[in-house]
């Protein structure tokens, strides 16, 4: 391991995804041997361009290819890894303890636009405390090249590069009448990122908005008016499926990308939304204290068909230059999720 280069998070941080062996371990049995790993991951098509160190713990920067956005998180690699080494992947199991007092008296959700948000889910949490993150926390989000900022965003944060979906909070007493709303933005409306620039908005921007003016682009960066302080109490949680297209063209015309930019372009799972959001949940209150109020504001028009896709031995054959047999092809997409 002391061959290892240290850690580099180059400014285009977003061309690879850092993966954290010994995160992955939570989730899979791997190779006693790094490089055993990463030979078989290349096989596979996962591009292991390199093995860094951070704290003496091996990391893996892998290029994803476009059409692989369920690679981008640990998660999603370590199924390809039980896949591959014909292991168990530990299941999801989350579970968040709710309070009795229900989210829907004390916010709101309204989608405007739903060809350009499918799903829109958010979870109240009250009475939190704001402060740094533990320490295991921190470890891991240095691993994947994201600076710690606070116990809620670091949250954010490590349950995307966990689960590969991403997620926003609000400071809940910022949003006017506690109200959210997807929205096109009004032409010549601005208000300011979380990076501190005023966006100047049109009516191709998808904007997230309270009861009065936008707080968010929807699915790239948050509001600053509207964000995490050291005085924030209470939060509305964010988790939602935004339109690739629309996160792209947003994406270039204010030259800003971002984590969660990055994999709405490449299209998320709109099924992880809830899961993801209740997995932030508890990790909230158990960091932060205070207590998850029941339920899930969960704005869902049109619920996605889950398809059927035809799969021939024929374009198995033609694909891959050989044909497995059909006992390894079942056992392959059942280990990658398909029924």
């Amino acid at each position: 391991m002391s061959n290892f280069p240290s850690l580099r998070c180059e400014d285009d941080k977003n061309k690879t995804v850092k993966i954290s062996v010994e995160w992955l371990k939570e989730f899979v049995a791997l190779p006693s041997q790094v490089a055993k790993l990463v030979r078989d991951l290349r096989s596979v098509g996962l591009g292991v361009e390199a093995v860094e160190t951070e704290s003496g713990e091996p990391v893996l920067d892998v290029e994803v290819t476009t059409n692989r956005p369920d690679c981008l998180n640990h998660y999603g690699v370590a199924r390809e890894v039980a896949t591959l080494f014909r292991a168990d992947l530990k299941a999801l199991d989350i579970k968040v303890r709710e309070s009795a007092e229900p989210a829907a008296k004390h916010a709101a959700v309204e989608i405007e636009e739903p060809e350009l948000c499918r799903r829109y889910c958010g979870r109240v949490l009250r009475g939190i405390r704001i402060g740094p993150s533990p320490a295991w926390m921190v470890k891991r989000l240095a691993a994947a090249c994201v600076r710690s900022i606070n116990n809620v965003t670091d949250v954010t944060n490590y349950v995307l590069m966990e689960l590969g979906h991403p997620l926003h909070a609000f400071d809940l007493d910022k949003l006017h009448r506690k109200k959210i709303v997807v929205r096109r933005g009004h032409q010549g409306e601005s208000f300011p990122t979380l990076d501190g620039i005023d966006r100047k908005l049109t009516s191709d921007d998808l904007v997230i908005a309270d009861a009065d003016r936008a707080v968010a682009l929807a699915g790239i960066m948050g509001g600053a008016e509207t964000g995490i302080s050291d005085a924030t109490q209470n939060v509305l949680l964010e988790s939602a499926w935004f339109d690739p297209v629309t996160v792209r063209f947003t994406t270039k015309r204010h030259a800003l990308r971002t984590a969660a930019s990055y994999r709405f372009e490449r299209g998320a799972d709109i099924e992880m939304a809830s899961q993801a959001i209740d997995r932030a949940a508890g990790l909230i209150r158990e960091l932060a204290g205070g207590e998850v109020l029941q339920g899930i504001l969960d704005a869902y028009p049109a619920p996605a068909p889950r398809p059927a896709i035809s799969l021939d031995a024929q374009t198995i054959e033609r694909t891959l230059g050989m044909l497995p047999a059909a006992e390894e092809v079942e056992r392959i997409l059942q280990g990658l999720g398909f029924e």
